[in-house]
């Protein structure tokens, strides 16, 4: 049986102390969607010091967007076994999902995100993503999160 090369313990929302646990039960600000990106920790396999990893977001079931590839010694230092990584909620007011429905990535509510994970194979094309389990490839559970409505101030 071969485990993935990383897999994702939970979102996050980054503060000036530290990263808290983000759910659908702590609602991310208009302002936060805006100006802070969400994060997420991967949790590193033991046996794979020296591999590369390509990583793709899933928000509200839309095509998977490639984040950077995570290069070992550079991106990520050996010889850890939790390292964070963040992404941006899409900033468009509507999109569609692969199966052609609207999607409105920041729109209050509650929205959805699955991370894949996989070995970067040195050998491998750059335009090559295979998240295969022979690559030891993973995508995580799905994970929601609350964007919350615009504070009324008047």
């Amino acid at each position: 049986e071969t485990t993935p090369v990383a897999t994702v313990t939970g979102l996050y929302r980054g503060t000036a102390g530290g990263l808290e646990p983000l759910t659908k039960d702590t609602p991310l600000t208009q302002d936060e969607v805006r100006r802070n990106p969400v994060f997420y920790e991967l949790e590193l396999a033991d046996d794979t010091e020296d591999a590369d990893l390509i990583i793709d977001i899933i928000y509200d079931n839309m095509q998977p967007q490639r984040l950077q590839d995570l290069f070992r010694g550079t991106d990520i230092p050996r010889g850890i076994r939790f390292w964070p990584d963040w992404f941006e909620v899409p900033p468009y007011r509507e999109m569609r999902d692969v199966t052609g429905r609207r999607v409105y990535p920041r729109a209050p509510g509650v929205h959805t995100v699955r991370i894949r994970t996989a070995r970067r194979l040195r050998s491998q094309p750059v335009r090559t993503r295979d998240f295969s389990p022979a690559n030891r490839g993973y995508t995580s559970p799905v994970f929601e999160l609350t964007i919350a409505a615009e504070a009324d101030d008047g």
